[in-house]
C-alpha cells in the first residue's frame, strides 16, 4: 500500500490489524512514483495494482505499475468515469481533460485486455497479456 498521508495511513493501519491482515499488507509512506521506481529496481512483481492517487500523475503510475504486473495480472483503476464528465465534450477542465487523455491512451493501448465497470466513478479493468 503506498500512501503519502501519515494520518491516512494510520487510520488504514489500524483496518489491517483489526482484519487481522497487518501482517499481509505493507505500507509505504513516500511519493508513489518514488516508490513505484524503488519497487521496479528491486525487481518486484504483483499479480494487481489498484491506482488511486492524484490524476495529473495517473498516467505515469500507469506505465510504472505496468512494468510491475506479471503477465496476466490486472491494473485496476479508480475515478475513470469521473462522475460522467468524460462524456460531457462541452467539459474542458484540467482534470477531466487528464482522465480523458488517460482513458483514451488506455483504450489505446494494445499491451492489455481492458474494460470499464461503471460502478462507482468508474473502474477500469487491464489485463497484462
Amino acid at each position: 500500500c503506498l500512501d503519502i498521508n501519515k494520518e491516512t495511513t494510520k487510520v488504514a493501519s489500524n483496518f489491517f490489524k483489526k482484519a487481522s491482515l497487518d501482517n499481509k499488507i505493507k505500507i509505504i509512506l513516500a511519493p508513489a512514483m518514488d516508490s513505484l521506481n524503488k519497487l521496479k529496481n528491486e525487481n518486484e512483481k504483483f499479480d494487481m495494482i489498484f491506482i488511486d492517487a492524484d490524476k495529473e500523475n495517473y498516467i505515469n503510475y500507469y506505465n510504472l505499475s505496468y512494468q510491475l504486473l506479471k503477465k496476466g495480472g490486472l491494473i485496476i483503476i479508480d475515478n475513470v468515469l469521473w462522475k460522467g464528465e468524460v462524456s460531457n465534450s462541452d467539459k474542458k477542465d484540467r482534470l477531466t481533460t487528464v482522465i480523458k487523455n488517460f482513458n483514451s491512451t488506455v483504450k489505446e493501448d494494445e499491451r492489455v485486455e481492458k474494460t470499464i465497470l461503471p460502478l462507482g466513478d468508474g473502474l477500469t479493468i487491464c489485463k497484462k497479456i
